[in-house]
C-alpha cells in the first residue's frame, strides 16, 4: 500500500474542526444552536460551550438556571470562589454517580484552574468537567528525542489498551493536563517523572520551554459531540543515548523512531489526533517544515494560535 504524503494543513484541519465566525456570522450561528452557553452569575462572558446532547442528560443542581430560549447554563448562587467550586463539585460528582452515556464517567479528584477573560481564577473544576462544559484546558506536552551523529530519534510512547480515552494510540512522549495551582513546568516535571521514571533532577537540567499551541474541537475527548478548548504549553527534552524509559501503567511501551516514522504515523492516524500539531509545531522550530516544502505553511502557522475568545453569539 502506497504511503501517504505528508501534508501538514491535512493533520490539522481533523483536528481544529470549530468554524470562524469571521469567515461567515450566519453559519456560525447556526452552528451554535447545537451548544448552551456555560454562564457563571456576576460574569458578562461565557466560560464554555456545553453541546445540547450532554445537557439533556444532566440532572443539574438547583444551583443553575437554564435559559432555553438563550440556550444559557448559568451557575447561580455563586457568589464566592468556595460557592463556585462547591457547586461544580456537586454537580460533577451527581452526573458521574447518575452515569448518563454524554456524563462524565469518572471523577478525578483532579482540580483545574477556570479563568475569566479577564484572567481571573474563578474556581477549581475537577478534571472531569472539561468535556461536558466545554471550557478552556491548560495541558504541557513534551518531545523527547535522542541524538546519534546526523540523525535524531523520537521517544514516542503507546498508550495502554486500558487508557479510557483513545486507547492504543501513540502520543507525545509525556503530556498532562496542569492541575490548579501548577506551572508548565511543575506537570512536566510531574508526569515525567511518574510515566517515564525519569529523575526529576535530570528533567530539570535538560527539558526547555517551546511556546504553545491552541486549538478549537467540535467533539469531547471520547469522541462525542462537543467542545474542547485546548492551550497546551511545549517542551522538548534531549535524553542521554543510555538513558531507557521505563513506563508506567497508562503506557504500553516507548519506542525510538526515526522523523519518517513519525510522519508515516501521523498521517496514517495512529497518533491521538490532537497531538498533530504539538508535532506541527515542533517541525516548524526545526526548520523541519518550512514554506519551501510546505505550500500551506502560512495558514498552519496562523491555526496552531487560535484565540479563544468565548461570547454570545448576537
Amino acid at each position: 500500500m502506497a504511503t501517504q504524503p505528508f501534508d501538514g494543513l491535512a493533520l490539522l484541519e481533523r483536528v481544529d474542526t470549530w468554524p470562524y465566525y469571521q469567515q461567515n456570522p450566519s453559519a456560525y450561528k447556526a452552528w451554535m444552536a447545537d451548544y448552551y452557553y456555560f454562564m457563571i452569575q456576576g460574569y458578562p462572558r461565557p466560560f464554555g460551550y456545553m453541546h445540547k446532547s450532554i445537557l439533556s442528560g444532566l440532572n443539574l443542581p438547583s444551583a443553575w438556571i437554564i435559559n432555553h430560549s438563550e440556550r444559557l447554563l448559568t451557575m447561580n448562587h455563586a457568589e464566592s470562589f468556595h460557592d463556585r467550586t462547591q457547586i461544580m463539585r456537586a454537580t460533577l460528582s451527581q452526573a458521574v454517580k447518575e452515569g448518563a452515556p454524554t456524563s462524565p464517567q469518572k471523577f478525578y479528584n483532579e482540580s483545574l484552574r477556570l479563568v475569566s477573560a479577564a484572567g481571573e481564577h474563578v474556581l477549581n473544576l475537577d478534571r472531569s468537567g472539561l468535556d461536558p462544559f466545554g471550557v478552556v484546558s491548560f495541558s504541557a506536552h513534551m518531545i523527547g528525542y535522542v541524538k546519534s551523529g546526523d540523525e535524531t530519534r523520537y521517544w514516542v510512547p503507546k498508550r495502554s489498551a486500558s487508557k479510557e480515552t483513545v486507547p492504543n494510540k501513540l502520543d507525545s512522549t509525556v503530556a498532562g493536563v496542569i492541575r490548579s495551582g501548577e506551572t508548565p513546568l511543575d506537570c512536566m516535571v510531574r508526569k515525567i517523572a511518574l510515566e517515564a521514571s525519569i529523575p526529576k533532577e535530570y528533567i530539570k537540567d535538560h527539558i526547555r520551554s517551546c511556546g504553545t499551541v491552541s486549538y478549537q474541537m467540535a467533539i469531547t475527548s471520547k469522541g462525542l459531540p462537543g467542545c474542547q478548548h485546548i492551550i497546551s504549553h511545549l517542551y522538548e527534552m534531549e535524553f542521554s543515548p543510555h538513558l531507557v524509559l521505563v513506563p508506567d501503567d497508562e503506557v504500553e511501551k516507548f519506542t525510538l523512531m526515526t522523523l519518517d516514522e513519525v510522519k508515516m504515523a501521523l498521517m496514517e492516524g495512529e497518533f491521538v489526533a490532537n497531538r498533530a500539531l504539538v508535532w506541527l509545531a515542533y517541525f516548524i522550530r526545526h526548520g523541519i517544515m518550512t514554506p519551501e516544502n510546505e505550500p500551506n505553511f502560512v495558514q498552519i502557522c496562523e491555526r496552531l494560535h487560535r484565540k479563544h475568545d468565548l461570547f454570545v453569539v448576537p
